[in-house]
């Protein structure tokens, strides 16, 4: 390594200091004290743990994301790429016998490898929350109230939740009987609503006319209420169709709380991990190009490591708050000592909770 080498960091890595760090500390502290007024404990999980924990929790598909290392035993190790495996496993082994629900809170760094671009780095920071063993509608709403009073409490007034089901999309497919990874190609098109991408890939897919137009409907079902009416002209499937109501009930529940204005439906939601198994949405703020906090249901994530517990949560990007919102800290005057007359002067005004800084 050269010389140059040694006064830089490794891309997509970051360092915070001074008055930038006592900011994140502040913005940290202001979405712990909403987490904790909810009720959710603080977990500190490992740095890093077995390789095989995240590929349960994550699926294989972004293992290629995961930096992995051999131990001095020979044990195939990563840096954790996410929390929620890491709280999974904790809660079906070291909190097996706790009562249930079981509501934590997160936060801290994780790393994933990825080329680093607009709102991506290979390390950064999360904050987040994991609702163990409730199902139903009532999870979910509690876990998107909370999503809702941290925007407001850190001064975020235009922000939006855009919430899907991963089941409304899975009963669609299920009914087709594709491959697997013809399924992976029709997420990957309507993730990114690549009208021109989902037409090739219908061509080459043995579908029937009115199951075609069902997928071209999907990218284009975001809204209110209305959209929900609309997917149901659609599809008649139970998955879907419980999808559905679960969706339009949870939306009628934030029309009586004053709070619709802040959710979209949005059925061409499908984005993310193997985990996910019902609701699924992400958060985005006006002016920002990409989501400030994702989440949703995973039944079942914690059945791989023991116990099989219905769960719901979310994390924030720490690293994309920062950009929007920026907390006053208070500012400290130091007292000067001029250190020849000793450290007496010093620690009387440090007893005293006062600040000093001394004159070497």
């Amino acid at each position: 390594m050269s010389a140059a080498s040694y006064a830089q960091i490794p891309p997509g890595t970051q360092i915070v200091i001074g008055r930038a760090a006592r900011r994140r500390r502040v913005l940290e502290r202001t979405i712990c004290s909403v987490f904790e007024g909810w009720s959710y404990e603080e977990i500190i999980p490992p740095i890093f743990d077995y390789y095989d924990v995240f590929v349960k929790g994550m699926g294989t598909g972004p293992e290629e994301q995961i930096y992995r290392f051999i131990d001095r035993e020979g044990n195939i190790l990563a840096l954790r790429p996410e929390f929620t495996s890491l709280v999974a496993k904790t809660v079906a082994t070291r909190l097996a016998s706790s009562p249930k629900p079981i509501r934590l809170y997160y936060s801290g760094e994780v790393l994933r490898f990825e080329k680093p671009k607009g709102g991506r780095q290979r390390e950064f920071a999360q904050i987040g929350i994991e609702h163990y063993g409730a199902s139903g509608k009532t999870a979910d709403v509690e876990i998107l109230l909370i999503a809702v009073e941290t925007f407001q409490r850190l001064g975020i007034q235009a922000f939006q939740i855009n919430l899907g089901s991963v089941d409304f999309f899975g009963g669609i497919v299920d009914r087709m009987e594709l491959p697997a990874d013809r399924i992976a190609e029709l997420k990957d098109v309507l993730n990114v609503k690549d009208r021109s991408g989902l037409e090739a890939l219908l061509e080459r897919l043995p579908l029937g006319d009115r199951r075609k137009k069902i997928l071209r409907a999907v990218p284009h079902l975001t809204g209110g209420k209305a959209v929900i009416a609309e997917a149901r002209e659609l599809v008649r499937n139970p998955r879907s169709v419980e999808a559905l109501d679960h969706l339009e009930e949870i939306y009628s529940i934030f029309q009586r709380l004053d709070l619709a204005q802040h959710l979209t439906i949005d059925l061409g939601e499908i984005r993310g991990f193997d985990y996910y198994s019902g609701i699924l949405f992400r958060a985005y703020v006006r002016d920002l190009g990409f989501e400030v906090a994702s989440g949703g249901r995973y039944d079942g994530l914690s059945g791989a490591f023991g116990e099989d517990l219905p769960a719901v949560g979310f994390s924030f990007s720490v690293d994309r708050l920062e950009q929007i919102v920026t907390p006053e800290i208070a500012e400290v005057e130091a007292a000067s000592i001029d250190v020849d007359d000793g450290f007496d002067e010093a620690l009387q005004l440090r007893r005293s909770g006062k600040a000093v800084r001394l004159c070497l």
